[in-house]
């Protein structure tokens, strides 16, 4: 992952650092079967407050592979206020995960209100809200 100024991006563990509603980070998350894992990237969707007040982060993961469903939102480096994606993105909003924040590899980057404003329609029209 790569600064927007073109600077390569240090690693950190997150163990201390707060953790706010857009973020982008990498986790080692689970598959939806349970079995095996995978580090990749994520979108923070649990809300500051959620965050500061508990061990876990709530999370939808972001995969490089095509749409799989229609709540699938597209994420591009145009989306992003920090960071950049090394390719074109899809947030799986219909597979939200826990994390334990100690868990957080890295945090890359952060989506813009935009773009979080269409994640949070999505998961409207997912539950029906």
């Amino acid at each position: 992952m790569l600064t927007r100024d073109g600077q390569k991006k240090e690693k950190t563990h997150m163990n201390s650092l707060s953790f706010e509603q857009g973020d982008l980070v990498v986790a080692d998350l689970m598959f939806s079967e349970q079995i095996g894992v995978k580090r990749r990237p994520a979108l923070v969707v649990s809300n500051s407050k959620f965050n500061r007040e508990s061990d876990d982060l709530i999370l939808f993961k972001i995969t490089s592979r095509g749409s799989k469903t229609k709540y699938d939102v597209l994420l591009t480096s145009k989306d992003l206020e920090k960071g950049q994606l090394k390719s074109e993105s899809q947030i799986m909003v219909d597979n939200p995960v826990t994390a334990y924040k100690k868990l957080i590899e890295s945090k890359i980057g952060k989506i813009s209100a935009q773009k979080l404003k269409e994640v949070k329609q999505k998961i409207k029209e997912l539950y029906k809200l």
